[in-house]
C-alpha cells in the first residue's frame, strides 16, 4: 500500500477515505493489532489498484489473472455504463501522476477519438447491439437512446484520459478504411439511415482534421503529450497499457466494445514490450514526418468521402 500511495499522502488518510473507518480502526490494522478482513483487502485492492494475485499467490504455473470487462447482453446499457465507471476511476487514479504513460496499438479508431460524436459512439453500441440480437432491422442510430449518467461518464472518462501527461498511439494505417466498410455494410443491412450515415461521414471528416491538428502539435489541446504512429505492418488487435510507478495495467480489445484487462506484471511487460516493438515497423508522424503525415490524413479523406 505504501509503495502505491503518493509520497504526499498520508496512508492512514488514504485507508479511512477508502474504507469508511476511524483513525483508531485504520491505525489497529495498520500495526498488526486487528487483521484486514479479505473484503477489505478486495476494497482497498480496487481502490489503489494493487493486484490481488500478487498478494495471495497465484498458483497457475505459467498463468495470470485477467478481468473481462463484457457487457451483458440483458442489460447492456447499465452494464456498459458500470464498465466505464470503473475505468473513470482507473484513470483518475493515474492521471495526476507525472510519470504516467498510456500507450495503444490500434487497429480501429480509438476510443479517446471516436467517443465525444454522438453518432460514431452509438453506431459501435449499434453494432454490438445487432451482433448480440439487441436491436432489430431496420433501425437508425435514433433508436439508440444512451441514458444521461451514461452520457455523462463517457464525456468525463475522456477528459480523464486526455489529463495523463504522456499518451501514444501506434496507429494501423486502415483504421479508418475498415470503420467505413463497416458503417457501409450496416446500411445495407439497414441497421442505419441515409441520414446516420451522413452524420457520421462529417464527424469522421471532423475527427480527422482534429487528429490532424493534435498530430502536429505533438499534445492535446491542455498541453499534455500525444505521440501518433503510423503502422507500416497490420496487427490482429487492439493493445494498451497504462504505466506509473508503482502501478501498471494493460488491455486487450475483444468482441467489439469489450475488453479484458490484467495487472499481472509478466503480462503487462510483455504487452508494453510488445507494442513498443511495433515502433520499429512505424513512422512517427506528431510533430515529425510531416510528408508522411499529410499523405495518410489526404488518404484518409478521400476514404471518408467515398460515405
Amino acid at each position: 500500500m505504501r509503495e502505491v500511495t503518493p509520497k504526499e499522502g498520508n496512508l492512514a488518510n488514504v485507508l479511512m477515505d477508502i474504507l469508511c473507518m476511524s483513525k483508531e480502526a485504520i491505525y489497529r490494522r495498520l500495526r498488526g493489532e486487528v487483521a484486514f478482513t479479505f473484503s477489505e483487502v478486495a476494497i482497498i485492492a480496487s481502490q489503489l489498484g494493487i493486484s490481488l494475485d500478487k498478494i495471495i499467490g497465484n498458483s497457475m504455473s505459467g498463468g495470470a489473472m485477467f478481468d473481462l470487462n463484457v457487457l451483458n447482453p440483458a442489460d447492456p446499457m447499465d452494464n456498459y455504463y458500470d464498465i466505464l465507471v470503473r475505468y473513470q476511476k482507473l484513470f483518475r487514479y493515474v492521471k495526476t501522476d507525472s510519470t504516467t504513460e498510456i500507450v495503444t496499438a490500434s487497429n480501429t479508431i480509438p476510443y479517446t477519438f471516436y467517443a465525444p460524436y454522438e453518432h460514431l459512439s452509438k453506431f459501435r453500441i449499434g453494432r454490438w447491439l445487432y451482433q448480440n440480437e439487441r436491436l432489430r432491422t431496420p433501425a437508425s442510430l435514433s433508436d439508440i437512446v444512451l441514458p444521461e449518467k451514461l452520457v455523462k461518464v463517457q464525456k468525463e472518462l475522456i477528459e480523464d484520459l486526455r489529463l495523463v501527461r504522456r499518451t501514444c498511439f501506434i496507429l494501423d494505417e486502415n483504421l479508418f478504411g475498415s470503420f467505413v466498410k463497416e458503417i457501409k455494410y450496416f446500411s445495407e443491412l439497414g441497421l442505419v439511415s441515409t441520414n446516420d450515415v451522413q452524420n457520421m461521414k462529417k464527424e469522421l471528416h471532423q475527427l480527422l482534421r482534429e487528429l490532424e491538428i493534435l498530430s502536429e502539435k505533438g499534445s492535446f489541446h491542455n498541453g499534455n503529450a500525444l505521440s501518433v504512429y503510423l503502422s507500416n505492418v497490420n496487427f490482429e488487435a487492439t493493445y494498451s497499457y497504462v504505466e506509473k510507478v508503482g502501478f501498471q495495467i494493460c488491455f486487450l480489445r475483444v468482441y467489439s466494445i469489450n475488453s479484458m484487462d490484467s495487472r499481472d506484471s509478466k503480462i503487462c511487460d510483455y504487452q508494453k514490450k510488445w507494442i513498443h516493438s511495433l515502433k520499429r515497423h512505424s513512422t512517427l508522424i506528431s510533430q515529425s514526418g510531416e510528408i508522411q503525415r499529410m499523405m495518410f490524413f489526404n488518404e484518409q479523406k478521400k476514404v471518408v468521402d467515398a460515405l
